[in-house]
C-alpha cells in the first residue's frame, strides 16, 4: 500500500518526490493442483508453469505462465500449449483456492474441449503475386489441426518474403464452436519488389558503386508472354539479378538466378550465377597490371524440419578461374607477378533464421550461420614433392579449407528500442603444410566490407571507423603487401530506433560499438586483441532502390600498418548488409 506522499520544491528549484509505502507480508505459494487436463499429464503441465510450492507468490508471472493477460509471447504457458495442440476452444483458469499463514494454495482448472482444425483458408490484396506463391507459404491449411503458432509462422513467412509490406499483413480469425473449426482470413498490400539497383560505398577517399536490376518477384515461365511485362513478368518469387560493379581499377558482371521452390513443389531453393572480374591498372614504373577472375556457381539451400523449421541447409559447388599478369601475388614466401590458378570448391553451409517479422528492422529472433568451403585435398593423391615445385605450380589448382561462422541476435530493450548482438569468426587453411593457405580467398578486415569476394577471391569483414581492408594483420609483422589474413574475428553491439516504419520509407537511427581484426596464425591469433570503433547512423529503406545508409565511425586503435588511431571516418553505403 501507499500511505502517503508529498512533493515540493527543494533550494536548487528542483523538485523532491517522497513515498511511503507499507510492503505488507510476502506471500508463498502453497499447493497447486491441476484439474480437468486429459490430453497433458499433470506432470508435465507442472513443469511447463515452472512454479511449484514453496516460490514466492508472483501473481503476474504465474498467470502469464498459465496464458492469461496474453500469455508468454514465446508461447511457453500452459494455454499456449494446448493452443497449439488444436484445443481452440479450450480454457485455461487459475484460482486462488485458500490462504493458509503465508502461503496461497492455487488450483489451475482446465476445460479442453474438442480439437478445432482450419475450414476456410482465404486471402486478399496480392495483385501481382500469383496464388500459389502465398498458398506454399501458409501453413494454415484447410483440414489440419489448428495451432496457433501456424498463425505466426505464416506471419512470419509472408512478411519475409519481401513482396508485401510486413507491417500490413493482417489476419482475420473466425472461430466456428458449432463444428469446432475455425476459418482465417489474409490481407495483403503489395509493395514494389522490383530495384533498379544502386550499390554504393564510400570511406577513406574509395567510391566504388553498382548499377543493376533486381527482380525480386520474377516469372520465367512467362518470360516469352509480352503481356505479363511490367515491366519483365512476376509474379512466381524467383529473382533475377543483373549488376555491373565498377571502382577506379575494377569492373566487375554478374547474373543469378535464384528459384525457391524446386520445381514448384519443394521448399528448396536453386540459385545459378556467373560472373566476370576484369583488374586492370598501372604500377608506379607505368606498366598496366593485369587480373582476370571468372566464377560460376551452384546451390541449393532446403528449408528443415529438424531441429525446428527454421533452420535450411545448403550445399553448392563452385568453379573459378585465376589470370594474372604483372600482378602481384604472394605465394608462400614469394610473390609471382604471371601465371593462373583455378579454384574448384564445394560449400556446406547450416543456419537457423528467426529474424523478423520486418526483414528490414527485426525487432526479435536471430540469424545464425556456420559454413565450410573446402577444395578436394590433390596433394594428398600426388606423388609430386611440393617442397620442390614452383610457387606458381603448387597453386595451379588450390587446395584449402576455410570454416565461418556468424550470430545476429535482436532483442527489444525498451519500447522501440532494438539491439542487434552480432559476433562471426572465419578460419582459413591449408591441408598439407607445404602449401599452406593459398593466397587467394583470404579475409581483410575494415571499412564497410565492399563487395566480399571481389579482385582475388578475399572476404572483404566490414569495420567501420577504419579504412577498407586496413586491417590485415594482429601485429606489424604479420602484414605481407598483398597476403590478407587467414584469420578473423569481429564481434558488434547496435542499438537500432525506428523513425518511420511506412511502406514508402523505412527510417532508422542506430548507434554501435565494434571491435575486430584480422590475424596470419594462430601464433599471432588474440581473440581480445580488437581494433575497437563506436559511432552513430542512419538508415532509409525505399523499395525501389534498397537500403541507403550514412555512418559516422570513430576508431580508437592504429591499424595494422599505422602509428596513430585511426580517428573518424563517413562511410556512405547502400545496400550494404553491415
Amino acid at each position: 500500500q501507499i500511505v502517503s506522499d508529498s512533493v515540493w520544491r527543494n533550494p536548487k528549484n528542483q523538485y523532491e518526490i517522497n513515498v511511503k509505502l507499507n510492503e505488507g507480508k510476502k506471500y508463498y505459494i502453497g499447493d497447486v493442483n491441476i484439474l480437468g487436463n486429459s490430453a497433458f499429464s499433470t506432470d508435465y503441465l507442472q513443469k511447463v508453469l515452472g512454479y511449484k510450492s514453496g516460490d514466492i507468490y508472483d501473481a503476474v508471472g504465474f498467470n502469464k505462465k498459465v496464458g492469461e493477460d496474453g500469455g508468454k509471447e514465446d508461447d511457453s504457458d500452459i494455454k499456449s500449449l494446448y493452443m497449439n495442440s488444436g484445443y481452440l476452444f479450450s480454457n485455461v483458469t487459475p484460482i486462488e483456492k485458500s490462504v493458509k499463514g503465508d502461503s496461497i494454495n492455487l488450483e489451475i482448472r482446465i476445460n479442453e474441449g474438442e480439437k478445432a482444425t482450419w475450414n476456410r483458408v482465404t486471402w486478399s490484396g496480392n495483385t501481382t503475386t500469383h496464388d500459389h506463391v502465398i498458398l506454399r507459404s501458409l501453413r494454415t491449411k484447410p483440414g489440419s489441426l489448428f495451432a496457433k503458432s501456424d498463425i505466426k509462422r505464416t506471419y512470419f513467412d509472408l512478411a519475409g518474403m519481401q513482396f508485401f509490406d510486413p507491417q500490413q499483413v493482417g489476419q482475420q480469425i473466425t472461430p466456428n464452436p458449432q463444428d469446432n473449426t475455425v476459418d482465417v482470413h489474409w490481407t495483403l498490400v503489395e509493395k514494389g519488389s522490383s530495384q533498379v539497383q544502386l550499390q554504393a560505398g564510400y570511406g577513406g577517399g574509395s567510391f566504388i558503386g553498382t548499377l543493376g536490376l533486381t527482380f525480386n518477384n520474377f516469372s520465367l515461365r512467362n518470360f516469352l508472354k509480352f503481356k505479363d511485362f511490367k515491366p519483365v513478368p512476376q509474379g512466381d518469387g524467383q529473382t533475377l539479378s543483373i549488376q555491373a560493379q565498377a571502382g577506379q581499377f575494377f569492373q566487375n558482371y554478374g547474373i543469378s538466378f535464384t528459384e525457391p521452390w524446386l520445381f514448384g513443389t519443394k521448399p528448396t531453393a536453386l540459385s545459378v550465377g556467373i560472373n566476370q572480374s576484369l583488374v586492370r591498372y598501372s604500377d608506379q614504373f607505368g606498366l598496366t597490371q593485369k587480373l582476370n577472375i571468372f566464377s560460376a556457381s551452384a546451390g541449393l539451400n532446403r528449408l528443415l524440419r529438424w531441429p525446428d523449421d527454421y533452420f535450411s541447409l545448403y550445399t553448392g559447388i563452385q568453379y573459378q578461374s585465376y589470370d594474372f599478369e604483372n600482378y602481384p601475388f604472394q605465394f608462400g614466401n614469394t610473390t609471382e607477378y604471371y601465371g593462373s590458378a583455378k579454384n574448384f570448391s564445394f560449400n556446406v553451409g547450416l543456419s537457423r533464421n528467426s529474424a523478423g517479422i520486418d526483414p528490414i528492422f527485426p525487432t526479435s529472433g536471430s540469424n545464425i550461420e556456420a559454413s565450410v568451403k573446402f577444395t578436394p585435398p590433390y596433394s594428398l593423391f600426388s606423388d609430386k614433392d611440393y617442397s620442390t615445385l614452383e610457387p606458381i605450380e603448387k597453386y595451379k589448382w588450390l587446395e584449402f579449407y576455410k570454416v565461418k561462422m556468424k550470430a545476429d541476435i535482436y532483442n527489444t530493450v525498451a519500447g522501440k528500442l532494438v539491439l542487434r548482438s552480432t559476433a562471426e569468426m572465419g578460419f582459413l587453411n591449408g591441408y598439407n603444410k607445404e602449401l599452406g593457405a593459398p593466397p587467394f580467398e583470404r579475409f581483410y578486415v575494415g571499412g564497410t566490407g565492399l563487395f566480399g569476394g571481389r579482385y582475388d577471391g578475399r572476404e572483404l569483414v566490414p569495420l567501420r571507423g577504419y579504412e577498407n581492408a586496413s586491417s590485415t594483420g594482429g601485429t606489424l609483422e604479420d602484414v605481407t603487401p598483398y597476403g590478407g589474413a587467414t584469420i578473423y574475428n569481429r564481434f558488434a553491439l547496435e542499438l537500432r530506433y525506428p523513425i518511420s516504419m511506412n511502406q514508402t520509407a523505412k527510417i532508422y537511427a542506430l548507434s554501435f560499438l565494434e571491435g575486430g581484426n584480422a590475424y596470419n596464425s594462430f601464433g599471432s591469433y588474440n581473440p581480445f586483441q580488437l581494433k575497437r570503433s563506436a559511432g552513430v547512423g542512419i538508415r532509409v529503406y525505399m523499395g525501389a532502390f534498397g537500403l541507403i545508409g550514412f555512418d559516422f565511425a570513430y576508431g580508437f586503435d592504429k591499424t595494422a600498418i599505422g602509428t596513430e588511431p585511426a580517428g573518424w571516418k563517413t562511410h556512405f553505403l547502400m545496400n550494404q548488409s553491415l
